[in-house]
């Protein structure tokens, strides 16, 4: 395949990515006009995307509010003691979903990081008591592990996965 058709591909798969970052929701027919490409080429496109995990998954952005909910992060900082595998799965087997949904939470994300803090995990819960809960049970399971954790509670997100928060003009008070 010659350069220049691979970086047109290149260039194509990134539009499209871009469409579907913006609004996940748009159908085929509506990114196929946006971008002028034929609706199958768009499938083709997003197929060859999930089949290469460069796209997971689709989600809607939700107003935790409505729900009743707060959002809340807990960041961790870890010992200089190495995670034994078991630890390591519980992570990667859905088992914080689990410790999570017993404290009435719902676990949105998971950063393993590096810098001053190790992991950060991003969820919702209806009130402080149950972020607190969610916090003492990691505490609990990585007892050893983890040399300090934090909640911090989201006032107001300003943006979510790349989504502007339509009530913005309304939370300017706390600028």
């Amino acid at each position: 395949m010659a350069k220049s058709s691979k970086q047109s591909i290149e260039r194509d798969e990134r539009k499209v990515l871009y469409e579907i970052m913006k609004d996940s929701s748009q159908s085929i027919n509506i990114i196929s006009k946006k971008l002028g490409f034929s609706r199958q080429k768009i499938w083709r496109i997003i197929k060859k995307l999930q089949d290469e995990k460069t796209v997971w998954g689709y989600t809607a952005i939700i107003n935790s509010e409505k729900l009743g909910m707060k959002n809340f992060i807990l960041v961790g900082k870890r010992t200089t003691k190495p995670l034994p595998k078991e630890m390591v799965n519980l992570a990667i087997h859905k088992k914080l979903e689990k410790l999570a949904k017993n404290a009435n939470c719902i676990l949105d994300n998971t950063y393993f990081l590096n810098g001053e803090y190790d992991f950060i995990s991003t969820f919702k819960a209806s009130k402080l008591y149950d972020a607190k809960r969610y916090q003492e049970e990691f505490n609990r399971i990585y007892q050893g592990y983890m040399e300090k954790t934090m909640i911090l509670e989201v006032l107001f997100p300003l943006r979510l996965h790349g989504i502007l928060n339509p009530d913005i003009i309304n939370l300017s008070e706390f600028f």
